[in-house]
């Protein structure tokens, strides 16, 4: 399968690249009020608004601030309803597309972080490096989006 991979914090991790909808520059977002913390406002893409998340707060990370790497990975996820959402998410740097084949995903559970298992698939070895293969789907839950009032 392929997936797209991105830096968050110098951590890479990876996801597949079926739900992307495509990347674009930081920079075009629009604050709006919102009790979520995570959320950094709203941007327009080819005329629809889509809210855009800080991975960095989202993951409990330290922020960075405004880098020439920066991008919005725009991701379009189901959770098995026939709404599917599309929300962007900043990143500190997307890296490339790579081939991961399900075998090479080790699955490893930390039982008390629930974190890892609602947003975290597994983790891969790929040419040196240790990627973290990212769940979109539990990453960006529909229903954790509309209890905010922010789909």
């Amino acid at each position: 399968m392929q997936y797209l991979t991105f830096r968050l914090n110098g951590v890479e991790y990876a996801v597949d690249v079926k739900i992307i909808e495509t990347i674009v520059e930081h920079g075009a977002t629009m604050a709006v009020p919102t009790p979520v913390d995570y959320m950094l406002g709203v941007m327009d893409l080819r005329g629809r608004v889509i809210p855009v998340l800080d991975m960095r707060r989202k993951l409990g990370l330290p922020e960075l601030g405004a880098t020439d790497q920066a991008n919005v990975i725009v991701f379009t996820v189901g959770d098995g309803t026939d709404k599917p959402l599309t929300v962007g998410a900043l990143v500190d740097e997307v890296s490339e597309v790579v081939t991961i084949e399900e075998s090479e995903v080790e699955t490893a559970h930390a039982d008390e972080v629930g974190l890892w298992e609602r947003y975290v698939r597994g983790i891969v070895r790929l040419e040196g490096r240790m990627i973290v293969v990212i769940e979109a789907e539990g990453l960006f839950s529909i229903r954790e989006l509309e209890a905010l009032n922010v789909a």
